[in-house]
């Protein structure tokens, strides 16, 4: 299996997930959704890194709502540092936006990927990667990591 075809199964089990999240306790939701995301992002530091595309080919999302806001209950809510390398205050992230904001990130590189246009699929996946969601992902692993072993 080529890296980005791990990727794409990768992709569509953290949708599952998100889809079907809330059916879970807290406890399995909290540890499922640190294994997906840890996987998700594995396999998208291994995209290719993005690159010129020139043409697009245009692709619809389908018209399916955004997927389903997963509750974290009280660990939704976090502190972090937005940015390691530069002193600032403390910010406040949360679980639930995080995870949808990587699944909204996904959407597009999926619908040209499901269409046949791997080359843009990528192009979304590897861009988005570097330029946002990524950094939700390291972002929700912090704070999953923590929630799932709160006695530390």
């Amino acid at each position: 299996m080529t890296d980005i075809d791990q990727f794409v199964t990768a992709a569509r089990s953290f949708r599952a997930f998100m889809r079907a999240a809330n059916d879970l306790d807290l406890e399995a939701r909290l540890r499922e959704a640190r294994t997906h995301v840890l996987v998700l992002y594995a396999a998208g530091t291994k995209l290719p890194h993005w690159f010129e595309l020139g043409v697009r080919d245009k692709v619809s999302l389908p018209d399916e709502p955004r997927e389903a806001l997963v509750g974290f209950g009280k660990h939704d809510f976090y502190w972090e540092v937005f940015d390691p390398y530069q002193e600032a205050p403390l910010v406040g992230g949360a679980l639930s936006d995080d995870l949808g904001d990587i699944a909204a990130d996904l959407a597009l590189g999926m619908a040209y990927w499901d269409a046949g246009f791997s080359d843009q699929a990528v192009w979304e996946w590897s861009f988005h990667f570097d330029a946002h969601w990524g950094d939700h992902a390291v972002d929700a692993l912090r704070a999953l990591h923590r929630a799932c072993n709160p006695t530390r």
